[in-house]
């Protein structure tokens, strides 16, 4: 009887064991899955979800006879979506839709930022239907085959896919319109864990206010001090590089008549240095706004190199040149038109800034929009003030 109770003993222990050594081998692998401990991912989603975002009304045309409106992020814009599937499967991948389906697909269309290099990241599908549970949960879960679930609701599934991508959907209901609206994301493959969580939560936000048109920010005296704490971190750290090196041109390399450009999809940074204004003590910035002035860009009253450095590619002496308005202490608000005797409207609008530092007078150039507060903007006016953004 000693013997068959020790033989079971042993079994026993050797079960647990066996069973203890399964569950480290599955803590590890989640370990691994999630790349950084848990308390950091929790701490991270609580500092994005405590960001108060600065949102603005966009509209997007679906077709002739449907507009939508959506509330995004001031840094942020929407383009038409050219492919017809989602970084997530929204249906079963192993079923075929027919040619009636494919109408009744919603709609596609981008969600971008500055730093969005294509379609793969965030995208919404808005299409109608009187049925409020269409796209639920539990089919996105069933045809993704989540590996890692970081986070689930009825409405919601942020999860970790076998490759190691962080992914997110949402869904939301317009009864009043019968619109559905799915919001899917994957994130970029940032080097650093804590950056690519800092995204996917961000994007969790962007995505929860959507339809939050009570939510609309005033743009008026908007600065980068107010939009600057309701931007993700991921993005943060994007803008820091491009305003780091332009950090590093004003102290190093910059001489004489010396610029650099920096130019992306979305916006474009040029920063040059005038040996002139900095020999005569001249602030363009000062000269434009204080008369006014409204010509061409070769009747500019002063020795400049507007038209020979930024602007040379873009516009001849004679097309025209306006001062908007001034922005701030430091950067102004001016129109550029082509004298091509068209009737369309070619107007383009461009933020001018103004830096002083002990190695002379340099101007800060980019595109903006026409009322001189895209984030480019904002963070080329701060940057001129505190050289760092």
């Amino acid at each position: 009887m000693v013997k068959i109770y020790s033989t079971f003993l042993i079994f026993g222990l050797l079960f647990l064991l066996s069973c203890k050594k399964e569950v480290v081998k599955v803590d590890e692998y989640n370990d691994q899955l999630l790349g950084i401990p848990q308390a950091q991912i929790d701490s991270i989603r609580k500092a994005e979800d405590q960001k108060q975002l600065f949102l603005t009304k966009v509209s997007y045309t679906i077709d002739s006879a449907n507009t939508i409106d959506l509330m995004l992020p001031v840094n942020n814009h929407v383009k038409e979506y050219s492919f017809s599937s989602s970084n997530l499967n929204l249906t079963d991948p192993e079923q075929t839709r027919d040619a009636e389906d494919e109408s009744s697909y919603p709609q596609g269309i981008s969600i971008k930022n500055d730093f969005s290099e294509d379609d793969s990241g965030e995208l919404l599908f808005v299409g109608k239907s009187d049925n409020p549970d269409l796209f639920p949960v539990a089919d996105i879960k069933k045809y993704n085959d989540p590996e890692k679930i970081l986070s689930e609701d009825k409405n919601s599934l942020l999860y970790i896919d076998s490759f190691g991508r962080k992914k997110l959907y949402f869904r939301q209901y317009n009864p009043a319109s019968q619109t559905y609206y799915l919001y899917t994301a994957e994130v970029p493959k940032y080097n650093n864990e804590k950056l690519q969580y800092a995204a996917l939560f961000s994007i969790y936000n962007k995505a929860k206010n959507i339809l939050s048109f009570d939510k609309e920010a005033p743009l008026e005296n908007l600065t980068w001090e107010k939009v600057k704490p309701g931007v993700s971190e991921a993005e943060l750290q994007n803008y820091r590089v491009y305003y780091m090196s332009l950090g590093k041109e004003l102290k190093y390399f910059l001489k004489n008549n010396d610029s650099a450009y920096i130019k992306n999809d979305n916006f474009d940074l040029y920063l040059y240095r005038d040996q002139s204004h900095t020999q005569n003590a001249l602030d363009q910035t000062h000269l434009i706004a204080d008369s006014n002035f409204s010509g061409t860009f070769d009747g500019l009253p002063f020795e400049n190199r507007l038209r020979s450095g930024y602007f040379v590619n873009r516009y001849s002496n004679d097309d025209e040149f306006t001062f908007v308005k001034r922005l701030s202490s430091h950067t102004i608000l001016v129109s550029a038109k082509e004298d091509n005797g068209y009737v369309k409207d070619s107007t383009e609008y461009f933020t001018i800034s103004s830096i002083k530092t002990p190695k002379g007078q340099f101007y800060l150039i980019s595109t903006t929009n026409k009322d001189g507060n895209d984030m480019t903007a904002l963070m080329n006016d701060y940057f001129s003030k505190h050289l760092k953004i």
